[in-house]
Order: structure tokens, then C-alpha cells, then sequence
């Protein structure tokens, strides 16, 4: 299954992307979940107590802004950095599950806006299409031919959301269609979240 594309106007001369295969989409996003409850219950069963102690460290420290911070860094500046273990460090050093969400969400979205607002700065500028073209030109691709079909895709499974944030910028989307679709990561937030709060504290029991 694929969605339609949106007949966004691509750059002149830019390569078509590939359709967006809703199929393997779910298969890969199914096998990480699997994957990730997996690590967690492992994790949970051999390391409990010196994980729960550094959890209850990040949350004295750092708090919900220390969530959000690590939803932010990664989602506007594409850092290979683990969001879910920020929000995971805050659940299991006691912050209530929807605060966590809360704060993990409110990162997000002020990461995938900065990201936005980096595409449109740097859009014409060499250093940023050389870049899109290292890192994402899959993502890139699936932004201009499906538009905020691919934002939605992004907020919600493994495919990189920060660049579908700067290629969104890069192509002049309208930001409230942007903000709109991203107001889908509330669901990537809690969804992850709950899958650690099993992976941990019930299959790691």
C-alpha cells in the first residue's frame, strides 16, 4: 500500500522520490518496538536498581526540561542522540507518565520548529542541499513529492523527523500546516513511552 503523492512543484532537475511504502513502513516500525521492549526488559531484569538510581539523579537534576532538552537537540539539529531514553530516565526516576509526555512533546515540537525555520534560512545555500543530499535525501524526496503526508509519517515512525522538519522549511511549506501535522508527535511521545513503561517495569519484573 502507498499513499498519493500531493503534486508538490519540486526543484528543477530533482530526482523523483520513491512512493512511500505504507506496508514496509509498518513492518520496520513493528520490528523496532519489538526490539525496544526486548533491550528494556533485558535491561530492567539485569539492571534495575543502578538504572532506577540514575533515573531518580536525572529527575533531581534535570527534570522535565531535561526531557524536553533531549527531544529538542535531536529533532532540530538531526544529532544521532536517543530521545526515548531521556523520557525513559524521567518515568523511571519518577516523573507521572503523562508529565513525562508533556515535556517530552513540548521538546519536540520546539525542535521540529526550529529545524523548520533552519530549512527556510538555509534552503538556498550550498552547504544545506550538500548536506540534505549526505543525510536525508530519502526523507527530502518522500517531503516534496507526499508534503505533509510525510510530516505525519515522520512524527510517527522511525523516519527521520528532523529532516522531514528541515525539508518542510526548505520548500516553503505553510508552517500552521506544519505545526498542525507535527501536533502528531504527543502520539510518538506517549506511544514510546508506554511501550518502556512495559518493557521495563513489566516484562523486566
Amino acid at each position: 500500500m502507498t499513499l498519493p503523492p500531493a503534486n508538490l512543484q519540486s526543484p528543477s532537475g530533482a530526482p523523483a522520490a520513491a512512493p512511500l511504502d505504507l506496508r514496509r513502513l509498518a513492518w520496520t516500525t513493528a520490528l523496532g518496538i519489538l526490539g525496544l521492549m526486548t533491550i528494556l526488559g533485558l535491561l530492567a531484569w539485569l539492571f534495575r536498581e543502578p538504572l532506577e538510581a540514575l533515573g531518580r539523579q536525572f529527575v533531581a537534576v534535570l527534570g522535565g526540561p531535561g526531557v524536553a532538552l533531549g527531544f529538542f537537540i535531536p529533532d532540530a539539529f538531526t544529532v544521532p542522540l536517543p530521545n526515548d531514553a531521556f523520557s525513559m530516565f524521567g518515568l523511571i526516576g519518577g516523573m507521572p507518565y503523562w508529565t513525562v509526555v508533556f515535556w517530552g512533546t513540548v521538546g519536540s515540537l520546539l525542535g521540529g520548529t526550529t529545524g523548520f525555520f533552519i530549512g527556510r534560512l538555509l534552503q538556498r545555500t550550498v552547504w544545506f542541499q550538500q548536506l540534505l543530499a549526505r543525510r536525508g535525501s530519502e526523507i527530502h524526496g518522500l517531503v516534496r513529492r507526499y508534503g505533509p503526508w510525510a510530516i505525519a509519517a515522520a512524527a510517527l515512525t522511525p523516519l527521520p523527523y528532523s529532516i522531514a522538519c528541515w525539508t518542510a522549511g526548505a520548500m516553503d511549506m505553510r508552517f500552521s500546516v506544519f505545526i498542525a501535522v507535527s501536533l502528531l508527535r504527543v502520539v510518538r511521545v506517549a506511544g514510546y513511552l508506554w511501550l518502556i513503561q512495559a518493557g521495563f517495569f513489566t516484562l523486566g519484573a
